[in-house]
């Protein structure tokens, strides 16, 4: 018989210090244990919420969930198909939700770690190598986000003219420009070195600003920027 949430004293309940402090005070555990609703086999939800976070090897904490299957969830003892397709389409939620209504919308560039922000909720979890390009105004605000390719840097193929296209129809004056790196590993590559350098010249010839250019790795970003090779 799994233990009731209703056992547990109310200052350690999910749902009321949800409900009194709001859900940003609440642990990843304390959010999952939300979805699971009921525990299994003698535990509450909140410690089948523990014991499936503990299982991470990856140290990327809750949204390791991202990741894993609707088979693999249900792997966990006591995590069964509802539970399982609960998870995945609260996850799919909070994903569709930055894309209608971004946060980054109009928000100024005045710094590396404001691109990180934008750059790693978009690029963070991904399995392929893609490359993104914020357009600025002239204030550094951002205009929009734009796919530019998939693929990488190298491998991609990427050209100026790609790159820029958008830019130039969006008439940016700036643009700052991300990638990721799979493999977790955030150091830039001699090709991602020489490919910012011929783009930087580029844009320089066509008026438009590479304020910076970030690579995203797992648990931290790299910004050119700041290491001065922009």
């Amino acid at each position: 018989m799994s233990i009731s949430m209703q056992s547990l004293p109310e200052s350690s309940r999910p749902y009321e210090r949800l409900e009194h402090f709001g859900e940003a005070s609440l642990s990843d555990a304390e959010l999952l244990a939300i979805l699971f609703r009921s525990g299994s086999s003698g535990r509450s939800s909140l410690e089948l919420a523990q014991e499936v976070l503990r299982s991470d090897v990856s140290n990327k904490g809750i949204s390791f969930l991202r990741d894993i299957s609707l088979e693999e969830l249900m792997g966990y003892k006591g995590v069964g198909k509802v539970k399982a397709i609960t998870i995945k389409a609260a996850l799919e939620i909070g994903k569709r939700s930055m894309r209608a209504d971004p946060f980054w919308k109009n928000q100024s560039i005045s710094g590396p770690k404001d691109a990180i922000a934008i750059f790693e909720n978009e690029l963070l979890h991904l399995k392929r190598e893609e490359v993104h390009v914020l357009l600025l105004d002239t204030r550094h605000r951002v205009i929009r986000r734009v796919l530019v390719s998939a693929g990488g840097l190298s491998s991609a193929g990427l050209y100026p003219r790609e790159l820029f296209r958008e830019a130039i129809k969006a008439n940016a004056s700036a643009i700052v420009l991300a990638h990721n790196h799979p493999s977790g590993d955030p150091k830039p590559s001699p090709d991602d070195i020489s490919t910012t350098n011929s783009l930087q010249k580029a844009a320089f010839m066509i008026g438009i600003e590479l304020v910076d250019h970030i690579i995203v790795g797992h648990g931290s970003s790299t910004s050119l920027k700041e290491m001065g090779i922009l």
